[in-house]
């Protein structure tokens, strides 16, 4: 008997045909997409070995300090208290300006002893070989490709573009591929000939030391470092410092399951018309109401224990037919291929689990009706989902309370107030009856709207799974959405840099003349862009002995609030005009801050820097900052309105170019800023064609952007797979709805309706669907973005634009599968299962 039960569950749950494979596409889907997630992200994400490799080599430790003196003497040190210990010296500068012919270009410069085994593999090789002397370089093959390079060419510094520096070799960076590399032996960025066109000795370098030992070796290294106020890096530190979801991919799995037990329970509801028809059938033959319910559940379980495993397998071999193509990609290495299996075992018991409790869960029949009624009535979902109500709004209740109380934890708060969110949809989603019902009485316009939605508040079971699933599918959409554009918003809105958002900045550290760089940066903007010169006091003697005027060290600002560093002083800037002031701050000055600088006086931007009316100057007296600052306490100081915090951080007071030189000072020009109101996609090339023959090179150009504006790949990955589902997803679930409305379809057709009204029936029915689930599912994804910004203070910014698109997408493709769902021919006959 429970074979026989088994059996009929199979053929009545999970029918035949177009039927079967539909709910089991639907059922394996969500697992294939986390599937494919979490595999393209195992191996897009480094592995430990592989992020640290690309630091350290095959060393154990690596630090630097942009001192190379102070680099020298720590290795000196290290090789007398921990004897044994290798140290290696390794120098890096991030934007060295080399001459490529007729342009300079930035590029990722490193010096090493490339033979030593403790580079080893933080660059491959694929031509040549690495530098070994002065005057040799090895180049990436991003780098050569662009710039049409080859071995034995010469890509030299670009002060110096008379010293050798020809191409021996050609490499390439495992977590870089497209980086733009440029290696030379040791001690070459320290060997140039520093002369008056010579700028190296001002590009901020990493002087580093790459440390290889035993374990005590390494422990004495790490006490005499942190003594210095330095910091090491370790294969430990580097593996610890990635993120949750890199070190387990597996945790994309989980919300394919979520997605899994909702589809599930609007699949099986879907198909409960015809499987009461069937249970009717086995009532009158005697089949008790739990072998009724154990054959549902026996249904969706062996539909389960196909698709699930379908889908794993399928999106494994997806992500594993798709490794190939990462690197071009990514532009790095990809990680060791890791099968997740054990992930993948749990995640099919799981789903089967979870779609054995979405059938139980369905496949209740209303109490207190005898057997064979009780099969053929119509489901009463009112009682029932009135009875969820409160239940769900009591869940949301908690969620805020717990986000409430536990909102200094980021983590909890978030959870507890996308429970609530989520909740509340839920309570939401159990009254799409009632909206079904109200659009019913509204329908008198044309005949095919007023049956199509009459027949939804007759039978409201299976437009409600539909709409739940397509809802679902589109919440998670609108919800990366949503938080894709907060995400990005709010990281410009609190950017702090050295400049404000737009502004270019040319330096004058080469010795430019500030007028011709001036004029040529003002034919790269439109002619009503502000553009201003940088300017700050210096001492007479320290311009005298300075390689170029922009390169000496400024006047500064000490700092005098209590519990701060004494030590401390920042920059004290030149500003003769509110042209000048806004600029720099962003704003205009007011009235009182005008009074002030033109009576002057020193106006203080940081509370920090001053005390009463009184600040001190920081004079230096070297070059290097090896000699004590001279101090100077002037009176008369005034505090200013309020700034931003990217004002503060680039100077601590702003003073007037005749006060400044009324205390001895003279003034230097180190920079022109243009503050455009937007920036145009070629900027870079349209300032390197202006400023080269200025002498003022793309490394010496800094250009505020802000923040990465770009979300991580796995954010771009997971929307895809997110816009996938619901194209998937609505397409199933419509047709779905549509071949369970057949039966209706039949009887209309006997009493006279024409193949052409049904199919409106059919598109009405499926835009509804279509329409309720993309209203839900944007205010639900909206919510759970906001649920998920709240604890962090992210303000909730849309993407109109794209939640329009999708809207829009939404609506069409539920006309289109509605369409192409409608039947062509309609019979007057009807299968014994359908009556």
């Amino acid at each position: 008997m429970k074979t026989y039960v088994h059996l009929v569950g199979r053929r009545t749950v999970v029918g035949r045909g177009g039927r079967r494979f539909g709910l089991l596409v639907l059922l394996a889907l969500p697992v294939l997409l986390a599937t494919l997630a979490a595999g393209l992200f195992a191996s897009a994400a480094p592995s430990a070995e592989q992020r640290a490799t690309s630091t350290l080599g095959s060393a154990d430790g690596f630090v630097s300090h942009a001192d190379p003196e102070v680099t020298a003497k720590l290795a000196q040190e290290l090789r007398q208290r921990a004897p044994g210990i290798t140290a290696l010296a390794i120098d890096e500068n991030h934007e060295l300006p080399v001459w490529t012919k007729s342009r300079t270009i930035s590029v990722h410069y490193a010096d090493a002893d490339w033979s030593s085994p403790l580079t080893r593999g933080r660059y491959r090789p694929l031509e040549g070989r690495f530098p070994s002397k002065l005057g040799e370089i090895a180049v990436s093959r991003a780098l050569a490709d662009a710039q049409g390079l080859s071995l034995g060419d010469s890509l030299p510094y670009r002060w110096k573009r008379d010293a050798p520096a020809r191409i021996v070799g050609l490499v390439e960076s495992p977590q870089a591929h497209a980086s733009y590399t440029y290696l030379a032996a040791p001690g070459q960025l320290q060997a140039w000939p520093r002369t008056g066109r010579d700028s190296t000795n001002v590009l901020s370098s990493d002087y580093g030391l790459l440390l290889a030992g035993d374990i005590e070796q390494m422990d004495i290294a790490q006490g005499i470092i942190s003594e210095k106020g330095m910091q090491l890096e370790t294969r430990e530190g580097i593996a610890a410092s990635r993120t949750m979801i890199e070190r387990e991919p597996a945790l994309l799995l989980a919300p394919g399951i979520v997605v899994l037990g909702v589809i599930a329970a609007g699949a099986f509801a879907l198909r409960m018309r015809r499987t009461r028809a069937g249970f009717a059938i086995l009532t009158g033959l005697g089949v008790a109401d739990r072998d009724l319910r154990y054959a549902a559940v026996s249904g969706a379980v062996s539909a389960s224990a196909i698709a699930v495993p379908a889908g794993w397998a399928a999106g494994s071999i997806l992500a594993l037919a798709m490794r190939s193509a990462l690197p071009r990609v990514t532009d790095k290495d990809i990680a060791p291929y890791d099968p997740l299996l054990t992930e993948g075992l749990l995640t099919v018991l799981l789903s089967v689990a979870v779609s054995a409790l979405a059938a139980v869960a369905t496949s209740r029949h209303p109490a207190g009706l005898p057997a064979r009624e009780r099969a053929r009535a119509t489901p009463r979902a009112g009682k029932r989902a009135r009875l969820w109500v409160p239940v769900l709004c009591g869940i949301a209740a908690l969620g805020v309370a717990i986000a409430v109380t536990f909102q200094d934890d980021e983590t909890i708060s978030a959870v507890a107030a996308v429970t609530a969110i989520a909740s509340l949809a839920a309570a939401v989603l159990t009254r799409i009856g009632d909206a079904l019902g109200a659009l019913a009485r509204l329908a008198d316009r044309t005949l095919s709207a007023r049956i199509a939605l009459r027949a939804f508040a007759r039978d409201p079971r299976r437009p409600v799974s539909a709409i739940v699933i397509g809802a679902v599918a589109l919440a998670l959409t609108i919800g990366i959405l949503g938080t894709l554009s907060s995400v990005t918003a709010q990281g410009r809105a609190t950017y702090v840099g050295s400049r404000h958002l737009n502004q270019v900045e040319a330096l004058l550290h080469a010795g430019s003349d500030p007028t011709a760089v001036e004029r040529n940066l003002a034919t790269v903007f439109p002619e009503e862009t502000p553009i201003i010169r940088g300017s700050y006091p210096v001492d007479e003697k320290m311009l005298e002995a300075s390689v170029t005027p922009a390169l000496t060290p400024s006047w500064n600002v000490a700092w005098m609030a209590e519990g701060g560093d004494e030590n401390w002083a920042q920059m004290i800037e030149v500003v003769d005009d509110n042209k000048t002031f806004t600029a720099l701050t962003g704003r205009t000055w007011s009235p009182r801050e005008r009074k002030v600088l033109e009576d002057g006086r020193i106006l203080v931007l940081a509370p920090e820097y001053i005390k009463g009316d009184r600040v001190t100057l920081s004079r230096p007296t070297s070059l290097n900052g090896e000699e004590p600052e001279a101090r100077q306490e002037v009176r008369g100081a005034a505090p200013s309105d309020p700034v931003d915090a990217t004002t503060r951080t680039r100077a601590s007071a702003y003073i007037t170019s005749t006060a400044a030189r009324a205390l001895g000072a003279t003034i230097v020009d180190y920079s022109i800023i243009a503050s455009p109101s937007s920036l145009a996609p070629d900027i870079e090339e349209r300032l390197i064609k202006a400023l080269e023959p200025v002498d003022v090179v793309m490394s010496d150009i800094r250009i505020e952007t802000g923040p990465e504006t770009t979300p991580p790949s796995l954010w771009y990955l997971m929307l895809g797979l997110a816009l996938a589902a619901v194209v998937t997803v609505l397409g199933i679930t419509i047709t779905s709805s549509a071949t369970e409305l057949r039966p209706d379809l039949v009887r209309l057709h006997r009493i006279g309706l024409s193949p052409r009204t049904l199919r409106r029936i059919v598109i009405w029915q499926s835009l509804t669907i279509a329409a309720l689930a993309a209203l839900l599912g944007i205010a639900a994804g909206w919510g759970l973005t906001a649920a998920r910004n709240w604890p962090g203070d992210i303000p909730v910014v849309m993407d109109w634009t794209a939640v329009s698109t999708v809207l829009a997408l939404t609506l069409v493709l539920g006309a289109a599968y509605g369409a192409l769902a409608a039947p062509r021919r309609i019979s007057n006959t009807l299968n014994r299962s359908e009556n």
